[in-house]
């Protein structure tokens, strides 16, 4: 059997070793990937090396797809704390099916604490050149099989929408249970929404709302703690007998809870509040800066934020910079984004000029309308095909590269450009399927026909409340700034 192995220091003639199991429900079932299956391989390989097995970790239904695991925090917690020489797992995507988690685990937390690291089904030893470079490749195909199965059940619950169907899953709206496979309305719950918008529609704050249903009420998610718990619900087209996938709203085969005429009274109110610069119910604009909470990365989705930089020339000064290019590793998408960065007052300068050409004729945010609005459905095709054309080039070179007709050294070279530009794919088709305009173009043109005073007089917090009034996102790419505004 293939080994996968990291180098490192013992601490003594006992080999401490930690065995990681995981399964995920799905599979559960599975040959091979049993926890029992993979302890008692595990511990043979051990008897055969004559290691001494410390610990079993297990994490039994649970998906590799994040860090969120009690066992794996566990073995994380006694890696540092020096009390294991070894972890050992069956296969790499037991550890994590993400890059970055895994790249993250083995190289930050086991090999930084002197702690080796087997899987036994790999076939290659890090102790080579070949065998390091291979940690990134063996990490891509885990992501490359999870996408695959999160396609395969996003194909399902799109059949699900089209038929009428809950999707299934965590997050049943409060007011349904989920039994059958189908919304079933919970009577006690379906009080407490029906008292939501009736209170909301007669004038009580999101607050108010939540002070009273938390005196009152329990739901399946214990109690009413957040306000923005209410607006959901008030945003929330499930109630009137609607199902939303993917930007996109079908027609549901549940009962509604709530009347369509109630739920419209409901939106314009809610707008209003939204559009109100002193009557915000949410605090959206805590950010520090302009543009907070704005800005995406276009070749990588991860956010911008801002940081500082200091030379001999230019002194002090700040920056926008996306996370992937060197920032708090939850935030990452992937490692060492080349995206450019962007001078605090340059960029702010681009976008507040955008929105003051808006200000001087109305005419231009109805061409930004007409020309976002043509012919939605060709370009969103487009992009499904140039995405069906990246995954079948991603999927060719890696059968290549099995077959032997590609080296190791190109693989990574050329399946990361071809990942990164699906990502910015999939974030261009998220956007043509978005909802409705939050703004009409004559709502927008009201918000910035105060802009020119708001920009030479106004507060920070009231510049970005105009801002974030008028944009959903600013998405920066190599060579071009897109700005998504709330009216297209």
């Amino acid at each position: 059997m293939g080994v996968f192995f990291i180098p490192f220091f013992r601490k003594d003639d006992i080999m401490r070793t930690a065995l990681y199991v995981r399964v995920s429900t799905l599979e559960q079932a599975e040959s091979g990937y049993s926890i029992g299956e993979q302890t008692s391989r595990l511990k043979k390989y051990c008897e055969v090396k004559d290691w001494t097995v410390v610990k079993v970790y297990t994490d039994p239904g649970y998906s590799g797809s994040n860090m969120e695991r009690p066992a794996l925090d566990s073995l994380v917690n006694d890696v540092i704390a020096g009390s294991v020489d070894m972890v050992l797992v069956y296969k790499l995507d037991r550890l994590s099916r993400s890059q970055k988690d895994t790249l993250y685990l083995i190289e930050d937390i086991f090999l930084k604490n002197n702690v080796g690291f087997v899987s036994m089904n790999e076939n290659f030893d890090t102790s080579t050149p070949l065998g390091k470079a291979m940690i990134g490749i063996l990490s891509v195909f885990a992501q490359l099989e999870r996408e695959q199965i999160k396609e395969r059940m996003a194909m399902g619950n799109i059949g699900r929408a089209k038929e009428g169907r809950w999707r299934g899953g965590s997050g049943v709206p409060i007011g349904y249970d989920f039994k059958d496979g189908e919304l079933i309305i919970n009577d006690y719950e379906a009080m407490q929404v029906r008292e939501i918008f009736d209170s909301f529609i007669k004038g009580n704050t999101l607050n108010g709302i939540r002070d009273i249903m938390k005196e009152k009420y329990t739901n399946k998610y214990s109690s009413w703690n957040n306000a923005g718990t209410i607006g959901k619900i008030i945003k929330n087209t499930t109630y009137i007998g609607k199902l939303r996938y993917k930007g996109k709203e079908y027609d549901g085969i549940h009962d509604p809870i709530i009347d369509k005429e109630t739920f419209r009274l409901a939106q314009i109110r809610y707008r209003e509040i939204e559009r109100n610069m002193g009557e915000q119910q949410k605090s959206p604009y805590k950010g520090k800066h302009l543009l907070s909470g704005l800005m995406f990365c276009g070749n990588c989705g991860a956010r911008y934020f801002v940081t500082c930089c200091t030379s001999k020339k230019h002194g002090t000064y700040r920056y926008y910079k996306c996370y992937s290019r060197d920032g708090n590793r939850e935030m990452k998408k992937i490692d060492g984004c080349k995206n450019p960065n962007y001078r605090l007052e340059v960029l702010d300068k681009i976008i507040t000029d955008e929105i003051l050409n808006l200000s001087i004729d109305k005419l231009e945010i109805e061409k930004i309308y007409k020309k976002d609005k043509e012919n939605p459905n060709i370009k969103i095709d487009v992009l499904n095909k140039r995405i069906r054309e990246i995954k079948k080039q991603i999927s060719k070179l890696m059968d290549l590269y099995q077959l032997g007709f590609i080296p190791l050294s190109d693989i990574s070279t050329r399946v990361e450009p071809l990942q990164e530009e699906k990502i910015k794919l999939e974030s261009e088709i998220e956007s043509a399927n978005g909802a409705s305009p939050d703004l009409t173009t004559n709502e927008a043109y009201e918000i910035v026909s105060s802009a020119s005073d708001v920009f030479s007089f106004g507060s920070l917090e009231e510049k970005k409340t105009l801002v974030n009034s008028l944009i959903n996102k600013i998405v920066i790419y190599k060579d071009e700034i897109k700005i998504y505004w709330k009216f297209c």
